[in-house]
């Protein structure tokens, strides 16, 4: 038998139903919000690490993936604790994002950026480390679930280990990118990390190959000529201060190259200073507009090889990089960052650009001390000895002494 409903209990229901839409509604914002903040924070971090590197390198030229390197920073802080993590996610922007909220806006990035039409990017992600550590669940569960992350125990005191890693990375970048690690490694090698990232597309409107020609590029060193790119149409374009901006779409329309050309009487460090995750959203980006002109553009390619530890201390990410380090959320042996690196390749031509790039983050164990208890040798019974040449290594003498005073 059915009974009918009082008016007020109607309208509890209602309220509940409306609360638990108000509720699926936020949880559905905040999902699609942590994306947009952890690119932000990408952002800032990406001009963050290129200053620190074109500072140390004023006269070279300079290419990394800061993506690559924020990705395998993400995937170690998910084993850092304490001070250790802290200074990790303030160097990455990341601050004040929950760790649940943080790796699934990862996930999400990375399914967005490999779902792109009509340009290749691929990224994917490894840990290695030596088969006796234990890694812990949680680490492995975040890395597996959020990054995609092969895991794999190997053995570092063997050179097929670093054969594995070298041949992942061949193969993730389409042999752009063919040897990250060497071997021997560190005798106290227990953990490598590694992002790599792949990516290949066409301008939506290519340069005419018949129009490509010797010009002059003026550099410090002199004038040299190279092989200059020209194409006359509509940009998105901004002259600031100091410098001029065009944007190259990608086909697909999602993608695009953004060149920064500074004025006669500035320079690329005056330019940097003011570069920064905030002003490229609220200055460079909003301020582009549809011109007609002609650009001019070096055809170039680029292989690039940084160490990151002194940019990365640099920024504020020390106390990883020593035997204070808190990785205790990865393993119960005591681990330290002893190596953040990466390689990469660009290629930009008529038809488009190719680049990859491959970050690795080495770990080592930290030294334990522990109490030395005093030894004692008493040579009261038959014993043996030697007498050898340190030079040659030479046994001069040996002997075997049953009884001392015969």
């Amino acid at each position: 038998m059915k009974l009918a409903s009082s008016p007020q209990s109607s309208r509890r229901r209602v309220w509940a139903v409306f609360l638990i839409c108000f509720a699926s509604l936020a949880v559905r914002a905040d999902s699609t919000a942590d994306p947009a903040k952890l690119a932000a924070a990408n952002t800032g971090f990406a001009f963050n690490l290129l200053k620190q590197i074109a500072g140390e390198q004023p006269d070279a030229n300079v290419f990394i993936s800061p993506f690559s390197v924020s990705t395998v920073l993400q995937m170690a802080g998910n084993g850092a604790a304490g001070e250790t993590r802290t200074e990790m996610q303030k160097v990455l922007k990341t601050a004040g994002l929950p760790s649940s909220s943080l790796n699934e806006a990862c996930r999400n990035l990375n399914q967005s950026l490999t779902s792109l039409p009509d340009v290749t990017l691929n990224l994917a992600n490894g840990i290695w480390y030596q088969k006796e550590l234990q890694l812990k669940p949680a680490f492995v569960a975040e890395n597996k679930n959020y990054f995609q992350a092969e895991l794999a125990g190997v053995d570092f005191s063997k050179a097929k280990s670093a054969d594995t890693i070298n041949y992942w990375a061949d193969k993730t970048t389409r042999g752009k990118i063919k040897q990250v690690v060497r071997f021997p490694f560190p005798p106290a090698t227990q953990v490598i990390l590694a992002n790599a990232i792949y990516f290949k597309g066409k301008w939506v409107k290519p340069f005419d190959k018949n129009q490509t020609r010797p010009h002059d590029f003026h550099s410090s060193s002199g004038n040299k000529q190279v092989p200059m790119m020209w194409q006359r149409g509509h940009f998105s374009y901004q002259a600031g201060d100091g410098y001029q901006t065009v944007r190259l779409p990608y086909a697909g329309g999602r993608l695009q190259m953004y060149l920064f050309l500074p004025a006669t009487n500035s320079s690329l460090t005056k330019l940097l200073v003011d570069l920064n995750g905030e002003s490229w959203q609220s200055k460079i980006l909003p301020q582009l507009v549809d011109r007609e002109g002609t650009l001019a553009l070096p055809r170039f390619k680029l292989d690039y090889d940084v160490e990151l530890n002194k940019p990365l201390k640099a920024l504020g990410m020390r106390s990883a990089f020593t035997s204070a380090a808190d990785f205790s959320a990865m393993a119960d042996e005591p681990l330290f960052v002893s190596e953040v690196k990466q390689k990469s390749y660009v290629e930009v031509n008529e038809e488009g650009t190719e680049a990859a790039a491959v970050t690795t983050g080495h770990m080592q164990a930290t030294a334990v001390f522990r109490p030395i208890t005093p030894f004692e040798m008493i040579v009261d019974r038959p014993f043996f000895f030697v007498i050898e040449d340190n030079q040659t290594r030479s046994i001069l003498f040996m002997g075997m002494v049953l009884n001392p005073t015969s």
